[in-house]
């Protein structure tokens, strides 16, 4: 049977956690994505993650970031088991629904909260640079969520179970294709609960929301659910070619993918991976631990166990408890059902049986959701989540990426940031652990020596990346702008870049356009480690990514006076990304520090009002939206300027073209 083990230590943390969760019902927090890496998934402390679509702008499982290729409709934990009565009992952290208030009907998890800090979410991270840096935390983003089965309905009676949840996603370029859904489940009914089964239900949709809109019904192209293609990988001894991995032979895993990549705007792949559980689960012998259910949306069962059909009486319907247990992988053409055509797909990976749910005991249960541009980056992508899994996510990670500050000049943007220290004001030698010593004399957790090698700035011109399978990795599509190293023997021997009067690194880079985005991002590496065999270890790029628009500094006392461009302004001009009305922008620059921007049409009537304050850049953009967030008309305007510090108002018109 296949390993299905975790990490003592990973345990002993989570039953910390678990010692802070009492009973008490907590507020929903619904808001939480990760951020770190470049898969963003809403996460939530009520059993589920995604949010239907129901929150534009809010990702449910966008990537890469800022892409606008979502990946995730909704998913989440299910349990079943046997009770004290006998009796098969489900609860489902989510199921088939059609937005996020239907969804809620049938959600079977509620949120809890500590007695003691009253807590709804717990987040921390790895990274002593961050201010929620924890020792305890096992990645640079980690959400600890908690929540129980309590939730009773007309179809659903409480298992008792408890839940803390951690959520872990990495920066490391290594690990910031997948993020891990940690879950460690409590029996807290009284009694013994049998016959238990685990699972993980989803329905994904990959699509790219600037080409399909999936938030507003009366789009003229809406998101399209059927054109999917889904599918599961299983173990070396339990399936047989293609869904079994050459080189990955315990691996349990659901994909998607759009079917024709929508026009080359949402060409990735997304799956969830079962890492592991403890204990393992204790099928018969001969018996695969993993069972895959797939069907097609509407499909689940309304009951937790067998059931008559409400249109035929005679007929005896498996519930969602066999559903979980019923030993099908469904993959491929049946003689039922053919798994491989495009259509409006969910999933169901389920594994079990624990025979016996002592009252008190705790199940751990720990899945990747991992995404790739194509089918190999997955595969590979989910190894890697594996081996983390397999390590107590103990993944070796290098100095973290910088803190960065931004100033502008003249066609130049000027990139600031703290080098760290040694010692403190006296002299003492700083703890390994203190975060005041990163990046540039970062202790490695792996091998407790210093492991700081140097820098590098990347630069992309651009809102958000354009990966690819030809071009998957941030790095391949951005520039290297500059590459420092320490002079130590090591290397390139370049030396680091300058310190400014106040001590922080600088580096001004320049040539760039006015008005246009530009992706900065500053990673911090070391250097291979032959001793310990560690690689060159290099930050995540989105560590401290930022979008930047050059353009001046603020002006003083009005000088220059304040100007606009492009004016005339037309609309899809090079100026906008694409022509959405939501991408337009009119650029207001030689702005003062603190102002109001208002515009005016010639009749006197105010359009909109923008405001701006920024100690460092002088310039300010207007989308072009009315204060309703209304298109505007072609035509000509005035807008007025006030200085918020000395009360000068500096006027001046503009002309919109469509």
């Amino acid at each position: 049977m296949p390993r299905l083990g975790s990490s003592a230590i990973r345990h002993s943390v989570v039953a910390g956690l678990l010692g802070f969760a009492l009973a008490a019902h907590g507020a929903v927090d619904i808001d939480k994505y990760t951020s770190a890496g470049l898969l963003r998934v809403n996460v939530t402390n009520l059993g589920y993650i995604g949010h239907a679509f129901s929150y534009p702008g809010l990702p449910a499982g966008e990537y890469p970031p800022g892409s606008h290729v979502e990946h995730i409709y909704r998913g989440g934990l299910w349990v079943g088991a046997r009770n004290a009565e006998g009796v098969l009992r489900v609860s489902s952290g989510s199921q088939d629904a059609n937005g996020l208030v239907e969804g809620d009907v049938v959600r079977e998890f509620e949120a809890y909260a500590s007695s003691e800090t009253d807590y709804l979410t717990q987040i921390w991270s790895s990274d002593p640079t961050r201010p929620n840096w924890n020792p305890a935390a096992l990645a640079n983003q980690q959400f600890n969520m908690f929540f129980n089965d309590y939730r009773v309905s007309s179809t659903h009676w409480p298992l008792g179970i408890h839940v803390a949840l951690r959520v872990l996603a990495w920066e490391t370029s290594r690990a910031d294709d997948f993020i891990v859904l940690d879950y460690a489940l409590v029996n807290v009914s009284g009694t013994e609960l049998r016959d238990v089964w685990l699972g993980f239900w989803i329905d994904t949709t990959v699509g790219n929301t600037e080409h399909t809109n999936p938030y507003d019904p009366n789009a003229v192209l809406r998101w399209n659910y059927y054109d999917d293609k889904n599918g599961a990988l299983g173990g070396q001894d339990w399936l047989y070619d293609p869904y079994r991995v050459e080189g990955d032979p315990n691996i349990w895993m659901a994909f998607e993918h759009d079917a024709d990549g929508e026009e080359g705007l949402a060409t990735s792949w997304i799956g969830y991976r079962l890492l592991g559980t403890s204990p393992a689960p204790q099928p018969a012998t001969g018996v695969r631990p993993v069972n895959y259910n797939q069907w097609s949306y509407r499909g689940v069962p309304s009951q937790d166990s067998w059931y008559y059909d409400s249109t035929d009486s005679t007929t005896l319907l498996p519930g969602k408890y066999q559903i979980m247990s019923n030993g099908e992988f469904d993959v491929g053409e049946t003689q039922d059902q053919d798994f491989t055509r495009e259509g409006n797909w969910v999933s169901l990976m389920s594994t079990g049986p624990f025979p016996s749910w002592a009252a008190g005991d705790t199940l751990h249960m720990t899945w990747a959701i991992v995404a790739g541009v194509d089918s190999l980056a997955l595969l590979a992508n989910s190894k890697v989540a594996q081996l983390a899994y397999d390590t107590g996510f103990n993944l070796p990670q290098g100095p973290p990426s910088p803190r960065l500050q931004f100033g502008y000049a003249e066609d130049s943007v000027i990139l600031r940031w703290d080098p760290g220290v040694e010692t403190d004001s006296t002299g003492t030698a700083l703890d390994p652990t203190d975060p005041r010593r990163s990046p540039e004399h970062h202790i490695s957790t792996a091998t407790g020596e210093p492991d700081f090698q140097g820098y590098r700035i990347y630069r992309y011109e651009g809102e958000a990346l354009d990966l690819s399978p030809e071009h998957p990795l941030p790095t391949d599509v951005a520039t290297l702008v500059a590459q420092y190293d320490v002079i130590d023997g090591v290397g390139f021997d370049t030396g680091l870049p300058p310190l400014n009067g106040d001590g922080l690194r600088e580096v001004v880079d320049t040539g760039l356009r006015e008005g246009f985005p530009y992706l900065y991002s500053v990673t911090s590496y070391s250097a291979p480690n032959l001793q310990h065999q560690l690689p060159e270890l290099e930050s995540g790029f989105y560590a401290n990514v930022d979008t930047l628009y050059p353009g001046p500094a603020p002006s003083v006392d009005g000088k220059p006076g304040v100007g606009v461009y492009p004016n005339p302004y037309r609309a899809a001009s090079m100026y906008d990304g694409t022509p959405l009305e939501s991408n337009r922008k009119i650029w207001f620059t030689n702005l003062p520090a603190r102002c109001t921007i208002k515009i005016f049409t010639v009749a006197g009537d105010l359009v909109d009002t923008v405001e701006h304050d920024s100690a460092v850049s002088g310039q300010e953009f207007w989308d072009v939206l009315s204060i309703k967030g209304r298109a505007i008309a072609s035509g000509l305007y005035v807008y007025a300027v006030e200085d918020l510090a000395s009360g000068e108002v500096q006027r001046g018109k503009l002309v919109i073209i469509k």
